[in-house]
């Protein structure tokens, strides 16, 4: 089983803080309404002060690091396999065969780091392989597609004789 990028850690603590800072703004926006308008608690802006520490606490600090050491992935010659799950283990197998699009994912923050992710389309399920490498990722894409390819074309000799 292969590992995801090392990376991937800091990138889901930037998405954290970046979701911790959206609600440490709403709180301020909160407290500041409080001195203007008599009729809102000043406690109030405790609840969103609140969920961005325990956003802060949880999800920059204690999740990346089980994510990273929990998610693996495997090629083989006819499937996909990803093991996923923090708390509850996922184990998906998806057979070659099934798979109808690939997709390379990058957001602004992924590309800064030089990451990518692959998205692997079924017509039930969609299959999502996060954080790797440009490189390996490009790698990995061309290989799951000839891999496709090539069972295709046995499939269909297969067929005619």
């Amino acid at each position: 089983m292969k590992r995801i990028s090392p990376k991937a850690i800091k990138l889901w603590r930037i998405r954290a803080l970046i979701n911790a800072g959206i609600w440490f703004v709403i709180a301020l926006a909160i407290g500041i309404a409080t001195f203007f308008f008599d009729f809102i608690p000043w406690w109030i802006f405790l609840i969103p002060v609140g969920l961005g520490l325990l956003v802060l606490l949880i999800s920059a600090w204690i999740t990346p690091k089980l994510k990273y050491k929990y998610f693996r992935y495997q090629v083989l010659e006819d499937e996909i396999r990803i093991h996923s799950g923090i708390w509850f283990k996922s184990e998906v197998s998806v057979p070659l065969f099934r798979v109808q699009n690939i997709d390379t994912t990058v957001g602004p923050i992924m590309k800064k780091m030089s990451l990518k992710g692959i998205s692997l389309q079924t017509s039930a399920e969609r299959l999502y392989i996060p954080e790797l490498e440009n490189q390996k990722a490009d790698e990995l894409r061309s290989d799951i597609r000839t891999l496709i390819n090539r069972n295709s074309q046995q499939k269909n000799a297969g067929n005619i004789l």
